[in-house]
């Protein structure tokens, strides 16, 4: 019998030592900078990625912005195939007030299917839609994070 429960727990220690990796994976948090063509626009008080391949988004992802400039509110938006680049098609989560660490984040409600480009928009009125507020400053983008439970 002691030779048995010997095996048995050395069979079950091996199991659970091969296991225990991919039993974390599932509820571990993963970071990811997301990487391409980054720009600015100083007359729309804006700033971009331009994100190649395309990326779809998950329902709960979170994206971490690093903000640049002196903007004190901003429009995120996430612009998908298709989408015209000088629309206001595509914002998140309506004014975001930055913080003096300069960083934000956002949460997506919903799924977002084929993004090309995450841009940020400062200034008093971006699109003449959104006021901001008139000593609004230009902002643009330094980072993205992409935080996935």
């Amino acid at each position: 019998m002691i030779s048995f429960l010997k095996k048995y727990s050395i069979f079950l220690g091996l199991v659970f030592s091969l296991c225990l990796p991919f039993l974390g994976e599932s509820a571990e948090t993963k970071n990811m900078s997301l990487a391409g063509d980054i720009g600015a626009s100083a007359k729309w008080g804006s700033g971009w990625i331009d994100l190649a391949p395309a990326v779809d988004f998950l329902q709960g992802d979170r994206l971490r912005i690093k903000v640049g400039r002196t903007a004190g509110k901003i429009l995120v938006r996430l612009l998908a195939k298709g989408q015209y680049p000088d629309s206001s098609d595509g914002i998140i989560g309506g004014t975001t007030v930055v913080p003096k660490s300069r960083i934000v984040e956002v949460r997506l409600d919903s799924p977002k299917k084929g993004i090309i480009q995450i841009s940020i928009h400062g200034g008093p009125n971006p699109w003449g839609k959104f006021p901001l507020g008139g000593a609004n400053g230009p902002a643009t983008l330094e980072t993205v994070d992409l935080i996935r439970n």
